[in-house]
């Protein structure tokens, strides 16, 4: 009797680890709740393990700001700044189809970017956004982690998305992937921090899960 429900729990685990293994191979970007950030306040990318932060939870606050909250302890605590590669992954996983290489000064602006670029825009929480004569903008601009001190000054890079709706008639999303010179101690407005932690896979969790359920099992046996 005993041995026969070990293989039928065996079984339900392998069929829950196959369709657990399923859904994370269709699923990209996927919106979280989080009690402490608010509804919907994070993005789980489940093909790089990364949980990224909504760039208006941290809206308005400098470079310094943020990274003080970073520590253990802190409103910020797990957390830390993404590189600009991280970042440039985070956009093609979002479908953008024209993106500027990490490095690489300027933008790209282009009709196709437009429905991704917004798509995105919504799913990490605009940083900034106005209505301007029925034209809206919504962007997403942030902070990273790639710093260096030139004449006195950190240089942050920022990427962002752009997304320009209904000018004249058509949408443009631009999508910028370097920054420029900024003063790290002042907050600026539409600006928050690209910030991500790592989850742990699915896989791993119902793997532990399974150990512990066979453990249990062996342990019914053996009494």
């Amino acid at each position: 009797m005993y041995i026969m429900n070990t293989k039928n729990l065996c079984s339900i685990v392998m069929v829950a680890f196959l369709s657990l293994i399923a859904g994370s191979a269709s699923a990209v970007l996927i919106s979280k709740n989080d009690p402490l950030y608010g509804m919907g306040s994070l993005t789980v990318d489940s093909s790089t393990g990364l949980e990224w932060l909504d760039l208006s939870v941290t809206d308005g606050m400098s470079f310094n700001e943020v990274s003080g909250q970073l520590g253990f302890g802190g409103t910020y605590s797990g957390f830390r700044f993404a590189t600009p590669e991280e970042i440039f992954a985070l956009f093609v996983e979002a479908q953008i189809p024209d993106i500027n290489q990490p490095g690489d000064f300027g933008h790209i602006g282009t009709q196709a970017n437009a429905q991704s670029a917004l798509a995105l825009v919504q799913l990490m929480g605009p940083s900034y956004q106005v209505e301007v004569s029925g034209v809206l903008l919504s962007e997403i601009a942030g902070f990273s982690s790639q710093h260096a001190s030139i004449n006195g000054f950190d240089l942050i890079q920022m990427p962002y998305v752009t997304v320009r709706e209904g000018v004249g008639g058509q949408s443009f999303g631009e999508v910028f992937t370097t920054g420029s010179w900024i003063f790290p101690s002042n907050p600026y407005e539409g600006v928050g921090s690209w910030l991500v932690r790592p989850v742990p896979e699915p896989s791993i969790i119902l793997l532990m899960c399974a150990g512990l359920l066979l453990v249990f099992v062996r342990v019914r046996l053996n009494s």
